[in-house]
């Protein structure tokens, strides 16, 4: 956080004066105003010595103004060149002080940031009227905000992935299963717990999260390339069986290439829709297959129980035969790490919305918000008493990161206007006074 800071402060005092907005460019208004009053006091001592006007009191008197003027105007204008350089190039005692007390003012500025505008006390009395639970809340409301939190998240997720074809876990795995299916019993009480199992809400998780996950492979170049290895397989099958037609036209790469994008893009879409719609004809189907065999099982039919126990022979076979688990595995994390690497994917989508609902759940009870809040704030105090150094410290080193000319024309653009209306104030207040006095003379005669 220190360093973005330091970044974005480094970046506006760095920032090239020539893309400074037009608003605050230099204007000329000083100098205008100076010639000006030039300009008009030449003017008048010409008019009072030859033409119509020759004498004539109130050109006097507007001779005074314009000469008071010019005073004015050159005494704010010396003034204010002062601060950023010797006038003329004539090095005058006392002039060019933004050169000259460089370190002064650059100490100044770390002082009046550090202990004045951003003084522990001051920050803490923001925080006092601010509720951090709001802000953490509005801030989570955004989804570029909760997949930025998610990310983290993310990465631990797929640290874990990566573990799960080290050999150790794939050996665990693989006797941790086999002990699991010789144990299991295949009687009534299984078909009861496969009727639980179709109707809670684990479920529902685990077929979204299947659903989701076949439909990322149904998008998959190589599920396209080995499908359409698949219909030239099938031609070739037809067309030694004699068959002609349709081997004819499921050769041809067109065909082929349309068959496979309509059944891989309508595979995945259905298969989306099935994991977020809770009442997909798909959802419901697999569901009630689930609880009717479950049925079965749970009243002794026969050939249910044996369809099982043939089905765990086979699967203990496989698993004794040869790699499966560990095959299993790497096929896992490989999807896990796809899913966990796309923010847009259901796993991520998924990780996403247990974050926020999670955070949501924490801060929607007054007692845990208010207790958010007290930790919020006593951190804060904690961070600003042992670090508030650290404010002043990003201040002075950006700002002595920059040479002196950098440093002064950057302060002169951004107060250059203000000191330029500052010479016309000077040019006007002068001629005002000019002319009161020349009156104040000729009044008293």
């Amino acid at each position: 956080m220190t360093r973005v800071a330091d970044q974005s402060l480094e970046g506006t005092l760095r920032r090239p004066l020539a893309r400074l907005p037009a608003s605050r460019r230099r204007n000329h208004v000083g100098t205008a105003s100076l010639i000006a009053a030039v300009v008009g006091a030449v003017g008048c001592q010409i008019a009072l010595r030859v033409g119509p006007f020759a004498g004539q009191e109130w050109l006097r008197l507007a001779a005074a103004g314009f000469e008071a003027a010019t005073v004015g105007g050159l005494a704010d204008w010396f003034a204010v060149t002062a601060l950023f350089r010797h006038p003329l190039g004539i090095p005058i005692p006392h002039t060019a002080l933004l050169h000259e007390r460089r370190d002064k003012i650059v100490e100044s500025i770390v002082s009046m940031v550090q202990d004045d505008w951003l003084a522990p006390d001051v920050i803490l009395a923001r925080l006092e009227r601010v509720a951090p639970s709001t802000l953490v809340l509005d801030w989570i409301s955004d989804a570029e905000h909760l997949e930025r939190i998610g990310a983290p998240i993310r990465d631990v997720l797929r640290g874990v992935a990566r573990m799960l074809t080290e050999g150790e876990v794939s050996e665990f795995v693989d006797r941790t299963l086999q002990r699991q299916l010789r144990d299991l019993p295949i009687d009534a009480s299984a078909g009861r717990w496969l009727i639980e199992l179709a109707e809670s809400e684990s479920a529902d998780a685990a077929f979204e999260m299947m659903a989701a996950s076949l439909a990322n492979i149904a998008d998959r170049p190589r599920t396209a390339a080995e499908l359409g290895w698949w219909l030239d397989r099938s031609a070739r099958t037809l067309r030694e069986e004699g068959k002609r037609l349709v081997p004819m036209f499921l050769r041809r790469k067109i065909v082929q290439r349309k068959i496979v994008e309509a059944a891989c893009g309508y595979a995945s879409a259905e298969l989306r829709h099935a994991a977020s719609e809770r009442d997909h004809p798909l959802r419901g189907l697999i569901r009630t297959a689930l609880q009717r065999f479950g049925e079965r099982l749970a009243g002794g039919d026969p050939t249910a129980l044996e369809q099982v126990r043939q089905l765990r022979q086979a699967v203990l076979e496989s698993l004794e035969a040869g790699p499966v688990i560990g095959e299993m595995l790497q096929r896992l994390r490989a999807q896990l790490e796809e899913d966990l690497d796309d923010p847009k994917s259901y796993l991520s989508g998924l990780v996403d919305r247990k974050l926020r609902a999670g955070i949501l759940e924490l801060l929607e009870d007054p007692e845990r918000r208010a207790s958010f809040d007290r930790w919020v704030r006593t951190t804060a105090h904690d961070l600003l008493r042992r670090h508030h150094h650290q404010i002043g410290l990003t201040v002075r080193e950006n700002l002595e990161a920059l040479d002196t000319d950098a440093l002064v024309a950057q302060i002169e653009e951004r107060v250059g206007d203000d000191l330029q209306f500052i010479r016309l104030n000077g040019a006007v207040v002068g001629g005002i006074i000019g002319i009161l006095i020349a009156l104040t003379h000729w009044l008293l005669g």
